[in-house]
C-alpha cells in the first residue's frame, strides 16, 4: 500500500489535502494528497496497485472521448493529441511500429494510424473499452491497427514508439515502467501525456476540487516526470503544454513529454507545484463559498448523485459542507455521511415527486441524461450543476 513516503525518491512528504470517499470496489476511501519537495510532485496515499488493477479491468474509464465526440467515431480530443504528438516527433524518423499502452477505445491510435498509413499500430488496454477500439478500427478500415492483449503486445516488441497517454497518473506501482522500457527499441521513444497540475487553477471545473480524487494518484510537473522516467532509463527530449476540449465545454490542461531510451537527460526545474496546488485549493474554497451562498437562498435542496464529486462537496469547505436541508438522490439504495449525520439516499423519482426543492447535480458524466430524466419527472423543476 502506498504510504507517506514519495513513490519516486522515497523521501518524506507533507500533507496538502485530506479526502474521504464512499465504498467503490476495493479502492481506498480515506486518502491524502501529499507533496514531495525533492521531486516537485504531488501524490495520493492509501491505495494498492492490485485493487486499482481490478477496478480498471472492470470499468470503462474512457467515456470523455464519447461525450466530446457526441456520437462521432473520431474524437476531437484525439485529433488534437495527434497534432501535438506529430509536431513533437518533427525531426525524428517516422515510427514504423507503435504501441499505445492503455489505449482505451484507441481514439488516439485511430488518428495516428490514419496519419502514418505505412506504420504498424498496436493498442493494449486492460479494461472493457478495448473491444470498442477493435470495432472502431474495423469500421474505419484501418488494417494497420490492431488491439491485442498484454502478452500479444509484448510479442510484437520492440516498438519504435510507445505511448502512455493519461495512464501514469493512475499508477500506484511505478515498476510497470520497467515493462515499457523493455518494449521500446534501443534509442526508441516513449511519449507520456498526463494532466498538467501547474494549470489546474487556470482551467476551473464546475465540480469542487475536481482535479484531486482517488483515481488520479499522481500529479506530475515536467521536473517530476523527467526524474521518474530517468530512473527507468529514459531521458527527456522535449515537453509541451496544451489544453483539449472537455465534457463540460471547457478545456482540460495537459502535459506532453517525449523521452528517448538510453538518453541521459538534463535535470528539469519546474515552478513550485505546492504553491500552485495551494493556490488552486484557495480558489476552489472561495468559489464554493459563493455557490453555497446561492444555495442558502433555498429552503432546501435535492442533491442528485452520491458519488465522489458529492463527497468532495460536503467536506473541505465545499459548497454543500454547511447545507442545512438536503435530500440525497441516488438510484443505488444506501446512505451517506455528511459531517456526523448519516442520511439515507432516495430514488430520484420518489424524491422529486415528494419535495419541490431545486435539484443540485454533483455528477460529471451524462449531465444531459440527468436533465432528460428530471424533465420526465417534473419539466418545471430547476436543475443546478455544481
Amino acid at each position: 500500500m502506498r504510504n507517506a513516503h514519495c513513490p519516486i525518491c522515497g523521501q518524506s512528504s507533507t500533507t496538502v489535502l485530506q479526502l474521504r470517499f464512499g465504498a467503490k470496489m476495493q479502492l481506498p476511501t480515506d486518502v491524502e494528497v501529499r507533496h514531495c519537495a525533492h521531486d516537485n510532485f504531488l501524490f495520493v496515499t492509501g491505495g494498492r496497485q492490485s485493487d486499482y488493477d481490478a477496478y480498471y479491468a472492470a470499468v470503462a474509464n474512457d467515456t470523455v472521448h464519447q461525450e466530446v465526440a457526441v456520437g462521432a467515431v473520431r474524437s476531437p480530443i484525439s485529433i488534437l493529441q495527434k497534432d501535438h504528438l506529430v509536431a513533437a516527433l518533427d525531426g525524428e524518423p517516422a515510427p514504423r511500429s507503435v504501441l499505445d499502452f492503455g489505449c482505451g477505445e484507441a481514439s488516439l491510435l485511430v488518428e495516428l494510424a490514419t496519419h502514418f498509413p505505412s506504420s504498424r499500430f498496436v493498442g493494449f488496454d486492460p479494461g472493457p473499452a478495448a473491444s470498442k477500439g477493435s470495432r472502431k478500427a474495423a469500421a474505419l478500415g484501418l488494417d494497420n491497427l490492431s488491439i491485442a492483449g498484454l502478452e500479444a503486445s509484448a510479442r510484437g516488441a520492440p516498438y519504435d514508439l510507445v505511448i502512455a497517454s493519461h495512464v501514469i497518473e493512475h499508477v500506484i506501482d511505478f515498476d510497470m515502467l520497467t515493462l515499457l522500457h523493455d518494449l521500446v527499441t534501443e534509442d526508441g521513444l516513449l511519449y507520456v501525456e498526463v494532466p498538467n497540475p501547474l494549470k489546474y487553477a487556470a482551467y476551473e471545473r464546475r465540480e469542487f476540487l475536481y482535479y484531486f480524487d482517488r483515481l488520479h494518484v499522481n500529479h506530475f510537473t515536467p521536473q517530476a516526470l523527467a526524474g521518474l522516467l530517468g530512473r527507468y532509463g529514459f531521458g527527456a527530449v522535449k515537453h509541451f503544454e496544451y489544453a483539449f476540449p472537455y465534457r463540460d465545454d471547457g478545456q482540460f490542461p495537459a502535459l506532453g513529454m517525449l523521452f528517448r531510451k538510453g538518453l541521459s537527460g538534463d535535470d528539469l526545474v519546474s515552478p513550485s507545484l505546492l504553491d500552485e496546488a495551494q493556490g488552486y485549493i484557495r480558489q476552489e474554497k472561495a468559489r464554493a463559498k459563493t455557490v453555497a451562498g446561492q444555495l442558502e437562498t433555498f429552503e432546501g435542496i435535492l442533491v442528485w448523485g452520491a458519488g465522489d464529486n458529492f463527497r468532495r462537496s460536503v467536506e473541505n469547505g465545499g459548497p454543500l459542507a454547511n447545507c442545512r436541508n438536503m435530500v440525497v438522490l441516488d438510484r443505488r439504495p444506501g446512505e451517506v455521511t455528511v459531517g456526523d449525520v448519516r442520511r439515507p439516499t432516495v430514488d430520484p423519482r420518489t424524491g422529486v415527486q415528494s419535495c419541490d426543492w431545486p435539484v443540485v447535480a454533483t455528477v460529471s458524466e451524462a449531465r444531459s441524461e440527468i436533465g432528460r430524466q428530471l424533465a420526465e419527472i417534473d419539466p418545471a423543476r430547476r436543475l443546478i450543476f455544481i
